[in-house]
């Protein structure tokens, strides 16, 4: 499939920040700021930047193919591989083969970049979209609700944008030395790299948060509700207590859930499994650009996610 006449296909810049605002606006009626899209597409501190893709048709803004390159490692090695999340192209310039442009294109910029494979958490959209770029299907991740009965005062508070306020009450810098747990959490398996660059890249689009006790430390965002990225607990009977903690900070605040989104696999989702029932989540999918890489020896969290 050749690239329409009249279209130009190229590697995002910086300068086309401002196209991909509009895009967002013109598709979905949202609001982005360009130092958000900066703040997002900005993963200098791991040495590969802008892998993503934009299509002009005569200098109007008119499809995106976006994609973050992670850092994954485990006990013998550190590889690159590629979330893709933003994907969108204006209706009148659908039906033309320009998503599937843009993702050719961008997957020649992953291999360039040594990136071994791409991978996405599904929608319904991008579930049918991945279909004709020949991608597989891993696992679905699981979901686990546990709910605070409190007034939900602050649901108000992320409404009027005064999430800042958590701030007061926990710390967004790691305890010294925690990071290993984490990052030793899955030791067979590739998972993300927890460092202070990857903790400061997050933090720059949104405030993250972190609660070590009884040897367990848990890194979560709030938006309304905690939103648990990853954690790592020496038991089951420490995470229950920790947990439990957690929940009381949450009564007070007028947070009325925590919830975990985890890898089906890992030592996370057997730990909730113990004490707490899952619901089924997204789909994984992906897209392998080395023969030698295996799926099943990759572990994914809710702190992968482009948006958390």
């Amino acid at each position: 499939m050749s690239i329409p006449k009249n279209y130009l296909i190229k590697r995002l810049e910086e300068k086309d920040f401002f196209a991909v605002k509009t895009l967002f606006f013109k598709v979905f009626n949202k609001k982005v700021s360009i130092n958000y899209l900066k703040n997002k597409y900005d993963t200098s501190y791991l040495g590969i930047q802008n892998i993503c893709s934009i299509a002009y048709f005569e200098n109007l803004p008119v499809a995106f193919y976006g994609a973050l390159p992670q850092q994954f490692a485990n006990k013998e090695k550190t590889i690159f591989v590629a979330h893709a999340c933003d994907s969108f192209t204006l209706k009148e310039y659908q039906g033309q083969g320009l998503h599937f442009q843009l993702a050719k294109f961008s997957y020649e910029i992953m291999k360039q970049e040594n990136i071994k494979f791409v991978y996405a958490f599904h929608s319904e959209n991008t579930y049918h979209s991945t279909k004709k770029l020949d991608w597989k299907e891993h696992l679905p991740m699981q979901r686990y609700h546990i709910k605070i009965p409190t007034i939900p005062f602050a649901k108000m508070v992320n409404k009027l944008h005064f999430n800042f306020i958590y701030s007061y009450f926990f710390k967004q810098k790691p305890p010294i030395g925690s990071l290993e747990k984490i990052n030793t959490n899955e030791t067979k398996q590739f998972q993300q790299v927890f460092n202070d660059k990857f903790i400061s890249y997050k933090n720059k689009i949104q405030p993250h948060y972190f609660m070590e006790d009884e040897g367990c430390l848990i890194w979560f965002k709030i938006e309304a509700i905690i939103h648990v990225g990853i954690f790592y607990a020496p038991s089951e009977f420490a995470l229950k207590k920790t947990i439990q903690k957690l929940k009381t900070k949450a009564f007070f605040l007028g947070i009325n859930e925590i919830l975990f989104q985890v890898d089906s696999l890992s030592k996370m989702a057997l730990q909730l499994n113990n004490f707490n029932s899952s619901k089924e989540s997204w789909l994984i999918g992906y897209l392998n650009f080395d023969s030698e890489i295996e799926i099943k020896n990759f572990t994914f969290s809710y702190s992968n996610l482009d948006t958390y």
